[in-house]
């Protein structure tokens, strides 16, 4: 087990020298003879406790305090003196300091001391790590927007998981709204302050996903500098979303058995257990019984995850969505701006596709279509070239253009070599479009476009439109 690290800033030498021998194996003892010095220490090393004296010549030990808290917010600080004045104690716990001590020092009232800094200290961060999880999410209330059977259906069972408090396990491919369901499902239990602390198991390095969840001491591993609160810890009373949960390493999930099946584990680098209460909501874009007869997921942590299992339907599977899902991105994307209408024809599109990237390709594919069209009418030919795979041109199938003039994507791989090619292909396709449109009118069609005549000529010249 690691020993708890105290700093001594005094400027009695000999009185370093004897804590240094007193302490010994007790705790990890470093010393200065000045604040200056202190500070030095505390910007390389992490230190749990630091006793400062508070007569230090030509210094202000109360000063001090926010000086060494300025470099370590969260370490605990307890002034020393060699006789015990009550103003100046009052002072010192104004200023900031955890406790008070007097010299000579009593072993028992050091680790007394040392008790209370480590709780306060651990409560501080794990405050301020939870809140830092939190602030980007405040406002992700889980609006789930749905019409189908197979969602409705879904919801029910998501709504009948609450106040059970068992582990769930949603499956569905990338991009249905796993996340959004997991916080329907935390929210079902009330919001209060029930914390929902979400991780990509798949977006961060498997080396570190396990100081991610299980935090880690200070000098675990090398460039660990600060003791960290891991996600488990932080989701101590609420929920703790593993997103791909599937591209765990072997040896990690037998870890994480572990604190499902005991609901304790240990920081890296330290001995010390430490409890946590917490239900696991687990997702991931395939079945894992798939995994589980491969060798690649454990049985046993899959009967743990899956206590129940929620299937996510594919929003090709879901079509009567798509409507109402359009006109929810209609409303969050024409914020402070024109709220913009698809026609018919442009629906029809959209129902026609089959949404590989689902709703979030959904989402995607409106917004940018918000952005780039400057009627509030969009038709099918508002799409840009780059969403629905290319799979209808920038002017549509139905606008009049002529054979062999429309684009399509999917068959890029045979007529367009280059990125670039291909954009000055759009780019010639839609100017075109718009002309006709205008009847030829370049002036018009330069105000369309949002542009000068002169960019408009320059850039037709560049395509080939004119000499």
């Amino acid at each position: 087990m690691s020993l708890r690290q105290i700093l001594i800033i005094d400027d009695d030498s000999d009185f370093l020298v004897g804590m240094r021998m007193q302490l010994r194996g007790i705790y990890g003892v470093f010393t200065a003879t000045s604040i200056n010095e202190g500070l030095t220490l505390l910007t390389s090393h992490d230190v749990d406790l630091v006793l400062l004296d508070v007569g230090l010549e030509g210094e202000n030990g109360l000063e001090g305090i926010k000086r060494l808290r300025s470099v370590h917010p969260s370490v605990g600080v307890a002034m020393l003196s060699g006789r015990r004045d009550v103003r100046t104690v009052v002072e010192a716990i104004r200023a900031g300091a955890v406790d008070y001590l007097t010299k000579p020092l009593d072993v028992d009232d050091l680790t007394e001391v040392m008790e209370k800094a480590v709780t306060a200290r651990t409560t501080q961060e794990r405050c301020e790590a939870l809140l830092q999880s939190q602030i980007s999410r405040r406002n992700c209330k889980a609006t789930i927007v749905y019409r189908s059977p197979s969602m409705q259906r879904l919801i029910r069972e998501a709504e009948q998981i609450r106040g059970h408090g068992v582990n769930v396990l949603i499956i569905g491919e990338t991009g249905v709204g796993k996340e959004l369901l997991a916080r329907f499902i935390h929210q079902q239990e009330g919001e209060g302050r029930r914390p929902f602390v979400a991780v990509n198991c798949a977006a961060i390095p498997e080396h570190l996903l396990e100081s991610e969840l299980f935090g880690h001491e200070a000098g675990a591993f090398t460039g660990a500098a600060r003791r960290r609160i891991g996600k488990f810890e932080l989701a101590d009373g609420g929920d703790i979303f593993l997103d791909e949960v599937s591209t765990m390493k072997l040896d990690l999930q037998v870890k994480l058995l572990r604190v499902l099946e005991e609901k304790e584990f240990c920081r890296l680098g330290s001995n010390t257990s430490i409890r946590a209460d917490f239900r696991v909501i687990s997702a991931c874009n395939q079945s894992l019984d798939v995994l589980v007869e491969k060798g690649c997921f454990r049985i046993d942590l899959y009967h743990r995850l899956r206590v129940i299992q929620l299937m996510m339907p594919p929003l090709r599977e879901r079509l009567e969505d798509i409507p109402q899902l359009v006109e929810y991105y209609l409303d969050r994307f024409s914020a402070g701006g024109r709220r913009k209408q698809f026609t018919e024809r442009a629906m029809a599109k959209l129902m026609e596709y089959p949404w590989p990237g689902n709703v979030r390709e959904l989402a995607n594919v409106v917004q940018s279509t918000v952005i780039l069209t400057q009627e509030d009418i969009i038709d099918e030919w508002a799409f840009p070239p780059w969403v629905l795979n290319g799979r209808w041109s920038v002017r549509g199938q139905n606008m009049g253009a002529t054979r062999g003039e429309t684009m399509f994507l999917s068959t890029a791989t045979e007529t367009i070599t280059s990125l670039r090619e291909y954009v000055q292909r759009a780019e010639r396709a839609y100017i075109e479009h718009v002309l006709r449109l205008n009847e030829d009118d370049r002036t018009n069609t330069a105000l369309t476009l949002g542009i000068g005549r002169t960019t408009l000529y320059a850039k037709m010249r560049e395509l080939g439109m004119m000499k």
